[in-house]
């Protein structure tokens, strides 16, 4: 079997280029890269957010979120203050800096991601996609892994 050929290594190939693609666009424009922007624009679509929000919309672990927070605050792009409703957990905003930085990149990054699905039928992608998440979800589901 040549794993070239297999749905899963495209897959995960497909994932790789994708990123490197978006990383190149805004590192070169915009100083950041793919992974930290992301959270940026999940909080600029969500408004003031919970870590553990942000991880759940995300896909990621709440440990993998305060670690980008951290380095986003320190770069003056993220506001991380106490929730009121509850002190155990932060509430994370956009700054102005950060609020700009996503705002300048995303139109431009739109762009670029757009030649990348060129000529793909994003309908159909997307209901593939779903169900391979969906399939993965189950097989973890009915796996317990010790580590």
């Amino acid at each position: 079997m040549d794993l070239r050929n297999s749905t899963v290594f495209k897959l995960h190939r497909a994932t790789v280029l994708v990123n490197r693609v978006a990383d190149n666009y805004l590192l070169a424009g915009h100083g950041i890269r793919y992974a930290p922007f992301l959270l940026l624009l999940v909080v600029r679509i969500n408004g003031p957010s919970k870590q553990q929000s942000i991880a759940d919309s995300l896909g990621v672990s709440r440990a993998s979120v305060t670690q980008r927070v951290q380095l986003l605050s320190a770069r003056g792009l993220l506001d991380v203050r106490i929730h009121e409703g509850d002190p155990r957990s932060n509430l994370v905003d956009l700054t102005l800096s950060g609020r700009r930085l996503t705002d300048a990149a995303w139109h431009g990054l739109e762009t670029e991601l757009g030649r990348v699905d060129r000529g793909v039928d994003d309908a159909v992608l997307r209901e593939q996609l779903d169900r391979l998440i969906d399939n993965s979800t189950a097989t973890l589901a009915s796996r317990t892994v010790d580590r």
